[in-house]
């Protein structure tokens, strides 16, 4: 089964439960639309999804929980010990904040790059050569020119 199938499916579950027709769900998706949809045959997007899920009053987490628990062929209480031990993992190795990361928008190269410039610094501050430098942290000779001199001009 299509994660896209599986979607529609508890989709239509969940429409279903809360008592509304198709029609009922015009304000959030057209009648056609949401066939489909809940047919497997066409995508919906984050929006109308949220939409959709407003309409129902179910968050679009839990109903994503539910396609995937699906998908795995698990129960959602098995489904969500599994999901709760991943959260916490990611949480603990900062992959998942409940806060923006500031240093996330500089991407990993960022990032990177300002760890071997402080490290230049660090060791220029020391009083080691540029040659020193190279060897030492193992970048090429212009990665350390870069840094030198931008050290110098701050």
């Amino acid at each position: 089964m299509e994660y896209r199938e599986a979607l529609g499916q508890v989709l239509r579950e969940i429409r279903v439960a809360t008592g509304y027709r198709r029609e009922d769900c015009s304000t959030a998706l057209s009648r056609e639309y949401l066939a489909s949809v809940e047919r497997g045959q066409r995508s919906i997007t984050i929006e109308k999804l949220t939409a959709l899920c407003d309409f129902l009053d179910i968050a679009p987490s839990l109903v994503l929980f539910a396609t995937e628990a699906r998908l795995v062929q698990l129960g959602l209480a098995e489904y969500q010990a599994k999901l709760d031990h991943q959260v916490k993992e990611h949480i603990e190795d900062g992959k998942l904040r409940s806060s923006p990361d500031a240093n996330a928008y500089r991407g990993v190269r960022g990032t990177r790059a300002e760890s071997t410039r402080k490290s230049i610094q660090a060791l220029k501050a020391e009083g080691l050569t540029k040659a020193e430098v190279v060897r030492r942290l193992g970048v090429g000779r212009s990665t350390v020119n870069r840094y030198w001199i931008a050290a110098e001009d701050r």
